[in-house]
């Protein structure tokens, strides 16, 4: 399930994003394959703030799909929140577009838990799949940086620990 080896998702993270990554997770190479650890996915915008994020491995349609998603809210939430006078980027506007973006797909990937639409939860649902609790933890913390969202992610979604120790080679 190597969604990064799939020249679609390859070509299209290329061209509108800038792609890193950090490793946060210990694991090991045993015979040339990797065991253990985990993996999240991040889409931020160059301050570091967080659009979107997808909790665990996902395949190549998956991958693609939430990438133009999140290239997508992008660009509506930008334009959303400009000025059309000033050509200026009001935050409060931006950051609220995310939170209602996020509070959707909180629904719609919670499979309709929640009666109530309008709202989420005060504390991350536990009972909720990954996907909504990243949902819920975007809404909550919309705009909110990498280096706040990513340990959140890692530990209470994923239930991984974090680790700096190296890659173990075997």
């Amino acid at each position: 399930m190597n969604a990064l080896a799939d020249p679609r998702v390859a070509r299209y993270l290329n061209d509108n994003f800038v792609c890193t990554y950090l490793k946060v997770g210990a694991f090991k190479i045993v015979g040339g394959q990797k065991v253990g650890g985990n993996v999240a996915s991040y889409f931020c915008l160059g301050d570091g703030s967080v659009l979107h994020a997808i909790a665990g491995p996902t395949d190549a349609n998956t991958l693609l799909s939430e990438a133009r998603w999140a290239s997508d809210i992008r660009k509506s939430a930008e334009t959303h929140s400009t000025s059309k006078q000033s050509g200026k980027v009001d935050k409060t506007k931006y950051a609220d577009y995310l939170r209602k973006a996020h509070g959707e797909r909180y629904h719609d990937k919670n499979g309709g838990f929640w009666q109530d639409k309008k709202t989420i939860p005060v504390n991350m649902p536990r009972i909720a799949n990954q996907q909504a609790q990243t949902h819920w933890l975007l809404a909550k913390n919309p705009m909110g940086r990498v280096e706040t969202i990513y340990p959140v992610l890692w530990r209470q979604i994923l239930h991984e620990e974090l680790s700096d120790l190296p890659v173990e080679k075997r």
